[in-house]
C-alpha cells in the first residue's frame, strides 16, 4: 500500500491515507478540516467565515510567538531523546527558541500588552526563561515516543489533519492478571503543551475537543495538558492529566461533521457579544473592526 503526500498552507507535509482514494473534500475551503478550524467556527462561525472561506489573514500576536518559540524548543529536546536516548543540551534548545523567536517576532505588527507598548527584546528574554523553566522542570519527567507527529485521518466523515505535540511513554500499572514480578507495560499518553498565563479549570480540560481528536487519533484514553504557566509569581510548569471515553468520541465525531455540513451551506452567524464571551471583544478578534464596526 502506498502512501501520498500532500502540501498544506503551513507549509508542513502531511501524508494521506493511500486507502482513501479522495481524501480530500472539495466542499471545504482548504479542502481538509482541522482542530483548529473547528475551534475557530464553535467560538464564532462568523471569525471562520473571514479567515478560511475569505482568507483575510491577521498577523500574529505575541502570545502566539512565544509559544511557537517554546514548542521549537520542546520539539528539538524530545526529537534528540528520541534518536539517541539523550535530550539535546539546554543551551542548543535555546538556540532554537531564540532563532525561532526573532524569524517570527517580525510578522507581529502590535508590541502592546494591556495596553503598554513592550519591548521586543524583553519579550524575547521572558520566551527563554519560560522554555528553560520547562527544560529543567518537565523535560527530565518525559519519555518521548513521538514529538510534533503531523496525521491525516478521517473522523466520520470528515478529512482531518493536524499535529500533535508530543507522544508520551509513562508506566503502566498491574491488574490481576499481570504477572506481579514483571513490570508492567508502558502507556502512551498523548500531550500538548500549553503556554499561557492561567491554569485551565477541569471542565476545560475534561471538554476540550483537541484532546479528544488525539486520543481518536492515536486510539488511546489518556491525555495530557503540559501547561507552562507565565504568571508574576514566575513560570510553572503544571501537568494535568485527562481521559477519553468512547462516549467523548462519538460526541466529537457528531459534531466535527455538524459544523463541516453548516461550513458547506455558508451559515456564518455572528457569536454573541455577551460580557462574558471574550471572542467578540476589540482585543481578541482581530475582525472586530469589519465585522462590529471601528475599534
Amino acid at each position: 500500500m502506498t502512501e501520498e503526500k500532500a502540501a498544506h498552507p503551513s507549509g508542513r507535509k502531511f501524508i494521506y491515507p493511500a486507502s482513501d482514494e479522495q481524501f480530500e473534500d472539495d466542499g471545504l475551503p482548504r479542502k481538509v478540516f482541522s482542530n483548529s478550524q473547528f475551534e475557530r467556527y464553535r467560538k464564532c462561525p462568523r471569525q471562520y467565515m473571514y479567515a478560511y472561506v475569505q482568507g483575510l489573514v491577521k498577523p500574529p500576536g505575541i502570545a502566539l510567538i512565544k509559544g511557537s518559540s517554546v514548542h521549537k524548543g520542546a520539539e528539538m529536546v524530545h526529537l534528540r531523546t528520541i534518536e539517541t536516548g539523550e535530550p539535546m543540551s539546554m543551551e542548543e534548545a535555546s538556540q532554537h527558541v531564540a532563532d525561532t523567536f526573532d524569524k517570527e517576532s517580525k510578522k507581529v505588527e502590535d508590541w502592546t500588552i494591556d495596553g503598554k507598548e513592550v519591548k521586543p527584546g524583553f519579550v524575547k528574554d521572558r520566551t527563554l526563561f519560560n522554555f528553560q523553566i520547562y527544560y529543567q522542570d518537565a523535560v527530565p519527567k518525559i519519555r518521548p515516543v513521538a514529538a510534533e507527529k503531523s496525521f491525516a485521518v478521517k473522523i466520520g466523515t470528515v478529512p482531518m489533519i493536524g499535529v500533535i505535540d508530543l507522544i508520551d511513554a509513562v508506566p503502566g500499572e498491574h491488574t490481576v492478571d499481570d504477572d506481579p514480578e514483571a513490570p508492567p507495560p508502558d502507556i502512551e499518553v498523548v500531550s500538548d503543551l500549553k503556554c499561557t498565563g492561567r491554569l485551565w479549570p477541569e471542565a476545560k480540560i475534561r471538554e476540550s475537543a483537541q484532546l479528544t481528536l488525539y486520543t481518536m487519533v492515536e486510539r488511546t484514553d489518556r491525555a495530557r495538558v503540559d501547561f507552562l504557566l507565565d504568571q508574576k509569581s514566575g513560570t510553572h510548569y503544571k501537568p494535568k492529566k485527562t481521559t477519553r471515553t468512547l462516549t467523548d468520541k462519538r460526541i466529537l465525531t457528531e459534531d466535527v461533521e455538524q459544523v463541516v455540513d453548516l461550513i458547506k451551506k455558508g451559515i456564518f452567524p455572528r457569536c454573541e457579544p455577551t460580557l462574558t464571551n471574550w471572542v467578540c471583544t476589540p482585543k481578541w478578534c482581530g475582525y472586530y473592526d469589519i465585522c462590529r464596526g471601528p475599534k
